[in-house]
């Protein structure tokens, strides 16, 4: 079971299989502490009265932000004093209480570069077309978990993942001299952080057209105007107080990134259409640690 502490008001229940996180967010912190306490040990007495039992050594807890980190040190819950954790491992993604991710992204990196190293002691007994294979479903699928959520972490983390996907390209074809854009084109892929705003603007889509889960469909409105504007069904940019919770946050860059394609895009007729559509075009607006002027 996993403890989560944020600013706000409410608490919330994620259930998945066998893993139960708890999180709330209130302003005050002793409200938010005793809280969560409270409501762990209404959970925990729902185990026990259907025949389950909670086991306590694999109870975890953090507190996002660095002044909840400092306030909050631990929780009380069923007589087991929990210690928040500078980071937890949640459903194979490791959170900081900072969400920089750059602990996450180095474990990535280090299981794709050790893969890469399989890649290429078998690789000399492979065709080109087996060594992409491997490549694309062995190597790159690792970037491709969850990438929304640690999409805003640190330029060095980016520029580390890129480095793996350029090392794989210039062994599986054999180029070691020409730019990564021509080994991309050669190989149809994209750099991995533009694979991620494309995957961004694919989520805005669904959830405009109510294709994705009631639990994210919030973070994106339509902007409603009584004018007749060049640019048709563009979402709000919503206002933000900080840079870290703030501008880097899907509710804010996806919106962004809708905005900055295409009528043509934007007024798809189906997801089928609009997913061929952003796949062939270039990269949209992007405000990330790469494309950033700063």
């Amino acid at each position: 079971m996993t403890f989560f502490m944020l600013f706000n008001i409410g608490y919330f229940v994620y259930n998945y299989a066998d893993d139960n996180t708890l999180s709330c967010v209130h302003k005050d912190k002793d409200i938010l502490k005793n809280t969560l306490e409270q409501e762990s040990e209404c959970l925990i007495s729902w185990f026990h009265s259907n025949g389950m039992k909670a086991n306590p050594d694999k109870f975890q807890a953090i507190a996002i932000g660095k002044r909840t980190r400092e306030s909050v040190k631990s929780l009380s819950v069923a007589n087991f004093n929990i210690e928040c954790d500078d980071s937890v491992k949640l459903l194979g993604m490791d959170l900081d209480y900072n969400l920089k991710f750059d602990a996450h992204i180095s474990n990535l990196c280090r299981k794709a570069a050790k893969q890469l190293c399989v890649l290429k002691r078998i690789g000399t007994f492979l065709s080109k077309q087996c060594r992409m294979v491997i490549f694309k479903t062995f190597i790159l699928s690792n970037f491709n978990y969850c990438p929304l959520v640690w999409h805003f972490c640190s330029r060095a983390s980016t520029l580390k993942m890129e480095k793996i996907q350029e090392r794989a390209l210039r062994f599986v074809l054999e180029d070691y001299t020409s730019p990564l854009q021509t080994l991309l084109t050669k190989s149809k892929l994209d750099f991995l952080h533009v694979r991620r705003i494309k995957l961004m603007g694919k989520e805005v889509y669904k959830i405009i057209h109510n294709l994705s889960p009631e639990n994210i469909c919030d973070l994106i409105k339509v902007k409603q105007s009584a004018y007749d504007l060049r640019k048709i069904q563009t979402a709000e940019i919503p206002q933000v107080s900080s840079t870290r919770y703030g501008l880097k946050s899907f509710r804010y860059e996806a919106a962004k990134v809708w905005n900055s394609l295409p009528n043509q895009l934007r007024t798809a007729t189906s997801y089928n259409i609009f997913k061929k559509m952003i796949g062939t075009m270039e990269s949209p607006l992007c405000n990330c640690v790469l494309c950033s002027k700063d």
